[in-house]
Formats: structure tokens, C-alpha cells, sequence
């Protein structure tokens, strides 16, 4: 689940994208956008629907598949476990995504550091991060360089509105950060190391 992680926070860009969290390396980056547990049908966007500043609303762990069960978490080791992740770390409060009609895209991101020895983690915010973003359909594509490596990633973006705001949800699953190349991999005795999946949820500002 650290890699779970690690493609939730980085810089980089990108809607399920852009997480950078890392076991022991600063350099292990990637990327991810954000989501809930509110049921979102799916529909076709623009640029249009993306334009502006998203701040990160939640994230939540949440079952694999429906009936499923989710893992509650106790990043702060305090003894009290939770499934909303923002009440475990403030480390992802001052995410946010902004989607500009040039098809550029800045972000400015987190990560955390695991220790392989404890599986304790510690947060460093990174700052702003920039990359390119293209959208077909559910489908939001955003292309960003990692030490001179540039990788595309693309990610299903559930766009809507409630009580009079609108947000951007993406689901991230342990499986999809399992097969990212630029991920470290976890060393499965980490405080997130059990998550399956993850809601991740923007605020339109």
C-alpha cells in the first residue's frame, strides 16, 4: 500500500496521479487526482469541465468491490484506526490540481516516507509541480517527466455536483500502483500497506 500511496501524492500531475510517497527514496515519484465514496455516474468531459482549481476534499479507504470490506488505518499510531486518511495526516490537506485551457496542468503535492525498518511514516510537502493533460470521454490523460523519464499515465474521472459544488472523484487500487515503473516497491510492513483502494475526492475552488 505504500505504493498506493506513492501514486497518490507526487508531483507530477495528473488525476489519479500524482501522489509521491516512498519507502525510503525521495526519488520515487508518481502521481494521482482524487475521490469518495459518493456513487458517480460516469460521463464524457471536456477541458471545459476541468478548467480551474481543485483542492483536495477526502480520501478515503474503501472495499475492493462491493460487499467488500475496508481497511481502517492508523497513520498517526495513536490507537485509533479510521478510513478517512485525512483525519490520520494532514500531510495531503494543501493538494490541489489546476487544469488550464492551454492543456497545462499544475499541482502541488506531498509525499510521505515510510521507514522499512517501523513502517512509520513522516510528510514532506514538495511544492509545485507542472505536466500536460488531455481529456476523452471519462478518460483523463496527463504526461509528466520524472528525472528526465517521461510516463503517461490515464485515469477514469468522475465529474459532479452537489449541494451547489462541483468535484472530481478517481478510485486508485493497489493493482494499478503495483504495475507503475517508477514506483518503489513496498515493503509490505507499512501503516498503509493493507489499503486496497483508495476514493479520492477535489473541490472545485
Amino acid at each position: 500500500m505504500n505504493r498506493l500511496l506513492q501514486v497518490l501524492m507526487l508531483g507530477g500531475v495528473g488525476v489519479s496521479m500524482l501522489v509521491a510517497c516512498s519507502a525510503n527514496s525521495i526519488e520515487d515519484e508518481s502521481l494521482s487526482l482524487n475521490a469518495t465514496t459518493t456513487t458517480v455516474q460516469a460521463q464524457d468531459l471536456t477541458m471545459n469541465d476541468l478548467l480551474g482549481t481543485w483542492n483536495m476534499f477526502s480520501m478515503t479507504s474503501v472495499p475492493l468491490e462491493e460487499g467488500g470490506t475496508a481497511t481502517a488505518v492508523d497513520f498517526d499510531q495513536d490507537a485509533n484506526f479510521t478510513y478517512n486518511l485525512l483525519e490520520e495526516t494532514d500531510c495531503f490537506d494543501p493538494m490541489f490540481f489546476d487544469f488550464k485551457s492551454s492543456g497545462e496542468v499544475t499541482t502541488f503535492q506531498s509525499r510521505l516516507f515510510f521507514s522499512e525498518v517501523t513502517g512509520a511514516f513522516n510528510c514532506q510537502t514538495t511544492g509545485n509541480y507542472a505536466a500536460t493533460y488531455s481529456v476523452s470521454g471519462d478518460q483523463l490523460t496527463v504526461t509528466f517527466t520524472i528525472d528526465g523519464q517521461t510516463y503517461t499515465e490515464t485515469k477514469t474521472v468522475n465529474r459532479y455536483s452537489e449541494n451547489g459544488s462541483e468535484f472530481l472523484k478517481v478510485k486508485l487500487t493497489k493493482e494499478e500502483t503495483n504495475t507503475a515503473v517508477y514506483v518503489a516497491k513496498d515493503p509490505g510492513n507499512t501503516v498503509a500497506s493493507d489499503i486496497q483502494k483508495i476514493d479520492i475526492i477535489y473541490k472545485k475552488q
